[in-house]
């Protein structure tokens, strides 16, 4: 069953290998910079610091195409339910909406509130994951 989890997130988080080991060059690069800043060594500790930047730019640019992979099931979860249930009739009318919800409207916000109170609901029982994957 675990199996199956990490498969899920190597498939929604395929540069997660490439992102640790960018961070454990920076945090190597970040001790070696503090050193050389103790030591006096400004010529060393720019140049550390430079790549030190160099690195934290590739990190972001990789955890924003793992962010993307997150967001493409949801957009393909929207074409199906748009195809049962494209919209649902509220018995009242919304100023700028009217009194019927796209699914372009209502499925982001439902996400949103499952991710927030998951996380506020983790946060507050000090629970652990229930399937936590392993690397």
């Amino acid at each position: 069953m675990l199996a199956g989890f990490g498969i899920i997130d190597k498939v929604l988080h395929p540069h997660r290998k490439k992102q640790d080991k960018l961070m454990a060059r920076m945090v190597e690069y970040r001790e070696l910079a503090s050193l050389a800043y103790e030591h006096d060594n400004k010529d060393m500790y720019t140049l550390l610091q430079r790549e030190l930047n160099e690195m934290f730019c590739e990190y972001l640019a990789w955890s924003f195409l793992d962010g993307i992979g997150v967001l493409i099931p949801h957009f393909f979860i929207m074409g199906f339910i748009s195809l049962w249930l494209p919209y649902f009739t509220l018995p009242f009318t919304l100023p700028v909406i009217g009194n019927q919800v796209s699914v372009i409207v209502w499925y982001p916000l439902v996400m949103i509130a499952y991710y927030v109170g998951r996380r506020l609901l983790r946060k507050f029982s000090g629970s652990v994951q229930a399937h936590p994957v392993t690397r």
